[in-house]
């Protein structure tokens, strides 16, 4: 019997993707799309890359994103290069936690327009082959080869912060080698410029999400010419880009209904996998955000009654990009934007009882998704707790209401015990830590879970309690990523042994639910989770965290009168 050797790399962990693509040695490599010919490179391991390859149009802040029309052309200069991240404020942790900006972003510059694609393609496709393609059905593309399956990935950042490069999601090139996959990053928007809304003057908000989802139906229609399946593709999300595929999936299970009666399309994705995670409550309301839109604007010395008030916010001119994220920083506790309940229909303003009904899970599989992925890791808290600092027990619950409406903030604020009064600023802030880790990921996962179960929907779950000695830390949140993207460069080959079984593992089930197992698909009960154990082993045990979170899930979802309501 022959034994595969173990993969192994000598690129630097810090080896940045542009940076080898600007070698004299990368070879560059072409693609033939519906908007023409564009040139990417390759890697030192040989795969080949297109960097900010657009998706979408320019257009003004706080307006929808615009798809690209039939007559655009991509520029004839190779995207070989990490030119840009969405515009955004510096993050709360960053004097406590100083990183190059190389490290932080990569090595491009902030633009109001994050709307671009980076692309990994495995060394041994034939992209000449891929060009070769015809029209199908709707405005996709099929090649005339074998296609590929498409792995999608959102990076996190609470929806303020983030960027597809930087030394956390930069060195892509190792998974499409490893599972010959096609990989694509999408850049969005985030803070203010993906998520500010108004009611009066009217600003819709939700603008992340829509370029999100601009993106995949970009992926739908054009992936082909770069070797994937259009018909394969994956999407996953790590911390608010979990957050981002789990509205995902509510706007995907609004298709249902056409598709079912074959007026329109389905969800432009077979699965979808949530990364440390999940929605926990309703969403928030344009009336509820009026406080956070006075505010920006009265910092900008604009008064928010005055009729050209959205005028002067879109224009650059007046408002410069660095301007509006200067003045975020300064906003206190209300410098966290989200998305809102709307006129446009994006985000339904009961969608947690309808996710709780088994209506999501239901809707999701008639819109064509076939199964999600959920999971978490054992130290989630020891990131949260230095991503907020609190001076004093006073501040745990006004940070909260950064994330929830102010009657779930209370409801979870007083499901964990009281701090003394005397509590010090460090144990004031490992306590919210340990609430946010909770709220934003532990418990929405699981519940996610249990109402899709209960909808139909297959679901995987899994944990991970293993951490790299490169990354030097706990199992803290994020950490994991080193074994979910295959990142060779960080680690060894026992670590290595232990990404492969897991993924190998996690990829049957998902296999099996698909239909394109050896075994039928076996829906594991919700105390059982497939576990990537501290010593390397992976295997299925018992989930010991849901005793632990049964105050909260009451404090939420309210025992059997269902969740918390606002007085």
């Amino acid at each position: 019997m022959t034994v595969n050797p173990l993969p192994h790399t000598s690129i630097d962990a810090d080896d940045m993707t542009a940076e080898q693509l600007a070698l004299p040695t990368s070879e560059r490599v072409k693609a033939s799309t519906r908007f023409g010919t564009i040139t990417g490179g390759r890697t030192k391991n040989g795969c080949q890359v297109f960097l900010n390859v657009p998706y979408g149009l320019d257009v003004p802040r706080f307006s929808d994103p615009q798809a690209l029309p039939d007559d655009y052309r991509y520029s004839e200069d190779p995207f070989v290069v990490d030119g840009k991240y969405c515009s955004q404020p510096r993050r709360p942790d960053q004097d406590a936690e100083p990183m190059p900006d190389r490290q932080r972003y990569g090595l491009g510059h902030p633009t109001d327009n994050p709307f671009f694609a980076d692309i990994y393609i495995p060394s041994t496709t034939d992209l000449s082959l891929a060009s070769n393609f015809s029209l199908s059905s709707g405005s996709a593309l099929s090649p005339s080869h074998p296609k590929l399956p498409v792995r999608v990935f959102f990076h996190g950042g609470f929806l303020q912060f983030g960027s597809t490069s930087g030394t956390g999601y930069n060195q892509q090139f190792f998974y499409p080698e490893q599972w010959n996959e096609v990989r694509v990053l999408l850049g969005y928007r985030v803070s203010a410029l993906g998520f500010l809304a108004s009611e009066s003057p009217n600003l819709e908000g939700n603008y992340g999400f829509k370029d999100a989802w601009l993106g995949l139906e970009w992926v739908r229609d054009n992936i082909a010419a770069f070797g994937g399946d259009p018909d394969n593709v994956h999407i996953s999300g790590l911390s608010g880009g979990g957050h981002l595929v789990h509205q995902m999936l509510h706007r995907a299970a609004q298709l249902a209904p056409a598709k079912a009666s074959g007026r329109g399309v389905g969800a432009p994705f077979a699965t979808c996998t949530l990364l440390s995670n999940a929605i926990l409550s309703d969403p928030c309301t344009p009336s509820s955000r009026a406080t956070q839109f006075s505010l920006l604007c009265k910092s900008l010395h604009l008064d928010p009654s005055a009729p050209d008030v959205l005028d002067t916010l879109r224009d650059p001119a007046q408002v410069g990009s660095g301007r509006l994220m200067e003045v975020i920083e300064g906003m206190g506790f209300e410098n966290t934007f989200r998305g809102v309940v709307g006129p446009d229909g994006w985000i339904r303003p009961d969608q947690m009882g309808y996710q709780q009904s088994g209506g999501l899970g239901r809707d999701l599989e008639r819109a064509g998704v076939r199964c999600v992925i959920m999971g978490d890791v054992k130290d989630e808290d020891a990131w949260y707790t230095g991503y907020h600092t609190c001076a004093n027990r006073n501040e745990i619950l006004p940070n909260l209401k950064r994330y929830y409406l102010p009657h779930v903030a209370q409801a979870v604020f007083d499901a964990y015990p009281r701090l003394a009064e005397d509590a010090t600023s460090e144990e004031a802030t490992v306590q919210l830590g340990r609430i946010i880790s909770d709220a934003q990921v532990h418990l929405p996962v699981r519940l996610l879970a249990r109402d899709l179960v209960s909808g139909g929907m297959p679901v995987v779950r899994y944990s991970i309690e293993k951490v790299t000695k490169a990354s030097r830390s706990d199992v803290a949140h994020g950490t994991d990523m080193v074994f979910h993207h295959f990142r060779l460069s960080m680690m060894n080959p026992a670590e290595t042994l232990a990404a492969i079984d897991f993924h190998t593992a996690r990829e049957t089930e998902v296999a099996n639910a698909l239909g394109a197992g050896s075994s039928r698909f076996e829906q594991h009960g919700e105390d059982e989770m497939l576990l990537l154990y501290e010593d390397g082993g992976t295997g299925w045990g018992r989930d010991w965290r849901w005793d632990r979170l049964r105050k909260l899930e009451r404090a939420v979802r309210g025992g059997e009168g269902g969740a918390v309501r606002e007085e």
